[in-house]
């Protein structure tokens, strides 16, 4: 146990270093909010696909293969066609429009974009991300108090607080260019124990054959696509639920904040390789990890806990504690990424409006403040338990339903206003949580009523609202112009 814990303090000790190194590159309301627009492409390729998976990669994806089988393949189709739309369709517009608006945050593009001078849209969009922010940030807290206490010995309470100490030191200090090169280190980790893990258990056991024949003794169901569901509801169900995934990314503004914050926007091309080639490997891994603990531990407790339960049956205790490190990379990667854009949202929506404060610096203390608060908060909710695959998806369906109509219309069309677009998060965020919590998603994925609801209201109620007017029209054609120009070099 020792040597474990000394591994884990020795990567808690790297993350505080970047904390600590990227404090004093991170003084501007630009630097920190947005890494000042520099990251590499392998930082964003990597970074912003680590933060966009969290502790899920690791703990619910080979919980969902351990648990449907050939089944989750439509969970990997959701994952990465979601990807690929973000990086292919959005990625390069997304880039060049957030600079054409000279905005740092999807708060404040809403604003300027939709032609809000009262900012309704940036408030309520400000406001709903935090919240988002908040849920999502507890059930990455529940992954890591889990991790450490099965891991590691450590009561619960302690592990949750432990986490988040040392996910809101480094992010308080160095604010996104810390979470992107601390997602960088984490993305890797989490690489490399995705591989090595289902590998080794593998050949370990005598090879995928033996562990398919294992499988296919227990329940041939779990080597097909429908996981031998026959009822049209639970077919329904798990198809949507896994193909939804793809609906929540134009709206996942974690994801959106890495895009943003690309150095150039002609690396966009590689970085959308890096992240494709990563993206792959990991669900590859994470779902041969989910069939090999079927075979080698299948009456497991907790299914999500499958990597840990292989690592610690198959490495020694230095090698395990890496393999739980690249959990709690997994976890943190996406925490530190939830309370920047939180607190982001928060600066451009309501700090330098609602405050009258322009100075960039003071800015940034406040939002420093405000992400201990919302931290806090997380943590609070943490103690209510609950799985971290269905905390998870019902934050990313809100996030996806409320935003991600709103992204896709304003860069490739110039029909919406800030009417509209507040509907549009309204009431997205609205229907998936009575979708969710009235029993309904047990017929449908949220996302799904959500994600129509919203976009309905985006174009009638802008268009009810007059449509664009000349100024957003001007903006939108300036925009347009840049489009035009990047396609011609």
């Amino acid at each position: 146990m020792a040597t474990r814990i000394i591994v884990l303090i020795l990567y808690f000790a790297v993350l505080l270093g970047i904390g600590v190194y990227t404090s004093k590159k991170a003084k501007s309301y630009s630097e920190y909010n947005l890494a000042a627009r520099s990251n590499n492409k392998w930082i964003a390729g990597i970074s912003t696909q680590s933060s966009s998976t969290s502790g899920w990669m690791l703990l619910a994806m080979p919980g969902l293969a351990f648990t449907y089988g050939f089944g989750v393949v439509w969970t990997l189709i959701g994952w990465m066609g979601g990807s690929l739309f973000n990086w292919i369709i959005l990625a390069k517009r997304l880039r060049i429009a957030t600079e054409t608006y000279d905005t740092v945050s999807v708060v404040e593009y809403f604003e300027k974009r939709t032609g809000d001078k009262k900012g309704i849209v940036g408030l309520i969009s400000g406001l709903s991300i935090v919240v988002l922010m908040i849920i999502n940030s507890s059930g990455e807290l529940i992954g890591c108090g889990k991790l450490i206490q099965a891991a590691f010995g450590v009561d619960f309470t302690i592990a949750v607080t432990v986490g988040l100490v040392i996910v809101a030191f480094y992010t308080f200090l160095g604010g996104y260019m810390a979470v992107s090169w601390s997602n960088l280190i984490q993305g890797s980790l989490m690489f490399i124990a995705l591989l090595l893990v289902p590998l080794y258990a593998i050949f370990s056991y005598g090879g995928f054959g033996e562990i398919a024949q294992n499988v296919v003794q227990q329940d041939p169901q779990l080597f097909q696509f429908l996981s031998g569901k026959t009822d049209i509801v639970e077919i329904i169900v798990l198809v949507s639920g896994g193909l939804g995934i793809g609906f929540m990314y134009p709206g996942m503004v974690h994801a959106l904040t890495g895009l943003m914050a690309i150095r150039d926007p002609e690396e966009i091309k590689d970085s959308a390789l890096i992240a494709t080639i990563w993206g792959c490997a990991a669900l590859g891994g994470a779902s041969m990890i989910g069939l090999a603990g079927r075979a080698i531990i299948p009456d497991i407790e907790d299914p999500e806990q499958v990597f840990l339960v292989l690592s610690e049956k198959y490495f020694n205790n230095a090698i395990f504690a890496l393999m739980a490190a690249a959990v709690m990379a997994a976890i943190l990667s996406s925490v530190c990424a939830y309370l920047i854009v939180a607190t982001a949202s928060l600066g451009g929506s309501v700090i330098k409006r609602y405050m009258h404060i322009e100075d960039d610096r003071k800015v940034v203390k406040i939002e420093k403040i405000a992400m201990i608060a919302i931290a806090l908060l997380a943590y609070y909710l943490a103690f209510n338990g609950g799985s971290v695959h269905t905390i998870a998806m019902f934050a990313a369906s809100g996030l996806g339903a409320s935003f991600g109509p709103t992204v896709i219309a304003s860069l490739y069309g110039n029909k919406i206003n800030y009417k509209g677009a507040v509907a549009s998060i309204f009431v997205g965020m609205i229907v998936v949580i009575i979708w969710f919590y009235s029993g309904l998603s047990n017929y449908l994925f949220e996302v799904f009523p959500g994600w129509i609801a919203s976009t309905i209201a985006l174009f009638v109620v802008s268009k009810m609202a007059g449509g664009p007017d000349a100024e957003i029209t001007r903006g939108f054609e300036n925009y347009q112009r840049l489009i035009r120009k990047e396609k011609t070099n």
